[in-house]
């Protein structure tokens, strides 16, 4: 098949800093939320597994409203900005203030009270996830349509996703349950300035991408009013994004599964030192930025589809170590969260990079260009991931006899059925969901080869309009 007939455009690192940093906020938020919000709702305020998995389930609902309805007014936009950019800007500050309400603990005493204050807390805090995370997810293919180039974007953005991880996941509990904790001299409140303190992170690299990225002139607004049954219909009619979201949904739903029972499984299961939890979160998020540059160039070599399908049969291997390391095996979770961090890595960045591509297949079809829908359904199906993880892990908890507390990292003793859960949860059930996943990506149909003849009859369609005086 002949390649396409304009040479690709290196993108300039400048340019491509400026967009990773933008993940910044979204990463820390979601790793906070995934490896501490839950444990804060059942270890901190007090509130059964149970309650704390719906919490996030009933966001879910709005989810599936505010999510596509963010994505198609975004492609319909039109300012001096662009599309995507004023969503950036208005939306930064609000979406720190909200990270901090989630991690502050009510005045109240009446646990229905509490509940209902964490439910309106977090629908603020996701529908401004929301507002500034698609269109920031839409400007993948809007920066470039080279096949490589996505996915070197994709690495700068899951470089800087990963280090958001590593800080969050390092310092944030540690900070909120050790200095935060002796200044202020209550647990919760030092969670409260934990979350006041990456607020503020949250924020700033949202309005520096702002003030650094411009959009492409030629991608047009989409003009066609929102009617969200028929784009629904076309958005799914679309059989690689089909195949994509799917991939997407499985490998994100694994991952956050692991993070949201990890704490919980190596206080209670594995019985760790106090602090060696920062250790091995550490140990993961940082080979998994280390082997960042690796993934990229294995895209490079062997293509996205098939480096998806290597790096998760290897992820899945490692998955299975795991389950078979014994309560005391602090050395054993050492290595295995070493072996892990490359398999997290690939999981995270190579699914972003498969799905940019679909977005020439609907253009292709439809002669429009809808990157905010696409990415709209994207972050629902990110947070539904996230969520659905939560929902399962606090019932499987309850259900098994878990015990909430309110002392923080203080362990509790936890019955055999419950510990057998964790264990369940941290290993063979993620693998189970890879094995899916990678079941899916053998059929993706869009190779570098398919994708690359998808954009020369793009480059053809609107040559005789670009040669209009």
């Amino acid at each position: 098949m002949p390649p396409p007939t304009e040479p690709p455009t290196s993108l300039p690192t400048r340019l491509k800093f400026a967009y990773g940093l933008g993940d910044w906020g979204a990463s820390a938020a979601t790793t906070a939320r995934n490896l501490f919000w839950f444990f804060f709702l059942t270890s901190v305020v007090g509130l059964p597994a149970s309650i704390g998995g719906t919490i996030l389930l009933i966001g879910r609902i709005w989810d599936s409203i505010n999510d596509p309805l963010i994505g198609a007014l975004s492609d319909r936009v039109n300012t001096r900005w662009g599309r995507r950019r004023p969503f950036l800007l208005f939306g930064a500050i609000p979406f720190g203030i909200t990270f901090i309400l989630i991690f502050t603990v009510p005045p109240f005493t009446n646990s229905l009270a509490i509940a209902a204050y964490y439910v309106f807390a977090f629908l603020l805090f996701d529908t401004l996830y929301t507002a500034i995370n698609v269109p920031y997810s839409a400007l993948t293919p809007e920066l470039t349509d080279d096949y490589d180039e996505r996915s070197n974007l994709a690495g700068w953005r899951m470089s800087v996703a990963i280090t958001a991880a590593l800080v969050t996941g390092g310092t944030f509990k540690l900070l909120a349950e050790g200095p935060f904790y002796r200044w202020l001299g209550s647990i919760p409140a030092g969670y409260t300035l934990a979350a006041a303190l990456w607020g503020i992170t949250l924020a700033l690299p949202l309005l520096l991408l702002f003030a650094i990225v411009r959009e492409p002139k030629d991608h047009r607004p989409v003009e066609t009013p929102i009617r969200p049954i028929q784009t629904f219909r076309q958005v799914f009619a679309n059989y690689p994004f089909r195949l994509a979201a799917i991939i997407y949904l499985l490998s994100f739903s694994a991952l956050d599964i692991v993070l949201i029972v990890f704490i919980r499984y190596l206080i209670d299961y594995i019985g760790i030192e106090p602090g060696f939890d920062n250790i091995l979160l550490a140990a993961i998020l940082g080979v998994g930025l280390l082997s960042m540059p690796l993934t990229v160039a294995l895209m490079r070599r062997f293509g996205k589809r098939e480096t998806y399908i290597g790096s998760m049969i290897y992820f899945i291997l490692i998955l299975l170590f795991i389950s078979r390391i014994p309560p005391g095996g602090q050395d054993q979770m050492l290595l295995a969260a070493l072996l892990a961090g490359l398999g997290y890595g690939a999981a995270s960045a190579i699914p972003w990079a498969i799905v940019a591509d679909v977005i020439e297949a609907d253009e292709l079809h439809s002669g429009e260009r809808r990157e905010g829908i696409y990415y709209g359904f994207l972050v629902f199906f990110r947070k539904l991931a996230g969520a659905g993880s939560a929902f399962v892990v606090g019932w499987a908890l309850t259900l098994t006899g878990f015990i909430s507390g309110t002392g923080g990292s203080v362990p509790l003793p936890q019955p055999d059925s419950a510990l057998l859960a964790m264990r369940i949860m941290v290993s063979w059930v993620p693998a189970a969901l890879l094995v899916l996943a990678v079941i899916v990506a053998w059929r993706y149909p869009l190779t570098r080869v398919a994708y690359n003849d998808i954009r020369r009859q793009l480059m053809e369609r609107r040559a005789p309009a670009n040669s209009e005086p």
